[in-house]
């Protein structure tokens, strides 16, 4: 059941969701690997992953911190790969910055460094799958929140 904390999270959330379906669907008016295509993935990728992260530092605020996995119908094992790419990419190479994922060395003997950028390129999960997600997580948003209003309206 859906209390009012997690009500408001499924609402922030759906948000985050169109946001990233959006990011995306122009992503696909874009050349792939390009600068402006590279930055709506980025942003689908982060926005997408948002709700499955702790963001109230409140214990007292009147949203859930985060969403999980489990507040929605279980997912297919290729929308869990998906699910575990955007999360290994979002939390390792673009919200922070891992040396797994930027990798820089020093040669000691030359003094020259060298350091690679990272790039999505190759790395981004399939897209239209993400976005198929995507449009399953907004259509359970969409039906938390309508069955949290209607039991709180409910004589």
């Amino acid at each position: 059941m859906t209390d009012e904390a997690k009500f408001n999270r499924f609402s922030i959330a759906l948000k985050d969701f169109e946001k990233a379906k959006a990011f995306l669907a122009e992503a696909k008016n874009q050349q792939y690997g390009g600068l402006i295509h590279e930055a709506l993935v980025f942003s689908a990728i982060i926005c997408y992953f948002r709700p499955f992260t702790h963001n109230e530092k409140d214990p007292n605020s009147a949203a859930a911190p985060k969403l999980e996995l489990s507040d929605f119908a279980p997912l297919s094992p290729d929308e869990l790969c998906i699910h575990e790419i955007c999360k290994e990419l979002r939390n390792k190479a673009l919200a922070h910055a891992e040396i797994k994922h930027h990798p820089t060395r020093l040669d000691r003997e030359t003094g020259l460094i060298s350091s690679a950028i990272f790039s999505l390129v190759g790395r981004a999960p399939d897209l239209e799958g993400l976005s198929e997600l995507i449009c399953k997580f907004i259509k359970q948003c969409h039906n938390k929140r309508a069955d949290y209003v209607h039991a709180v309206r409910a004589p």
